[in-house]
């Protein structure tokens, strides 16, 4: 697969960000499949994840600013699917797992639900968090809805993005949570 570059090239930017699409909602609703739209995003199978960093509530360890390697070398996958069916994906096999510390959501449906973040709040996160605030602001600009995600997060964002280890993730999480 080539490597993916942005045109509009906000920051020195060569990861790839991906998306596995579980058909769990409406693919009308699908966030990551408008980013799709956008050019910002590359769908791929499930079976595809392996050496790839991803998002998933079920690993034991936090996504980290450190992590930033990882994103440019191998890329970042979101999976897009519905929090009522989150076990779905509890068995996930892959050895770049990172879970993201809590945030509120401004999604309509998780609205104000610490940590029930749509997958383009995920996404918008984990960059963030990584260092590329300016591509965060980008992707989340896509969506009328999702406008105030950053503005409302903007304090725990900038304190995880200093996190270098699990234990600082916990502390700041506890701060805010």
């Amino acid at each position: 697969m080539p490597t993916f570059i942005f045109s509009w090239r906000l920051i020195d930017y060569m990861g790839t960000i991906f998306y596995v699409y579980l058909g769990q909602d409406d693919p009308k609703k699908s966030t990551m499949k408008k980013l799709e739209r956008y050019g910002l995003a590359i769908q791929i199978p499930l079976n595809k994840i392996y050496n790839k960093l991803y998002l998933t509530p079920y690993s034991d360890s936090f996504l980290i600013n450190s992590h930033r390697k990882l994103f440019e070398e191998k890329g970042l996958v979101v999976v897009d699917g519905s929090w009522n069916r989150i076990n779905t994906i509890e068995n996930l096999k892959g050895k770049n797992g990172k879970k993201l510390p809590l945030l509120l959501p401004v999604n309509p449906v998780n609205y104000g639900k610490p940590g029930k973040l749509s997958s383009l709040e995920a996404l918008a996160a984990a960059l963030y968090i990584m260092g590329y605030s300016e591509l965060a602001e980008n992707v989340i600009s896509k969506y009328s809805w999702a406008q105030n995600f950053i503005k409302t997060n903007i304090e725990p964002l900038n304190d995880y993005m200093k996190c270098t280890c699990d234990s600082d993730c916990i502390r700041v999480q506890g701060y805010y949570f």
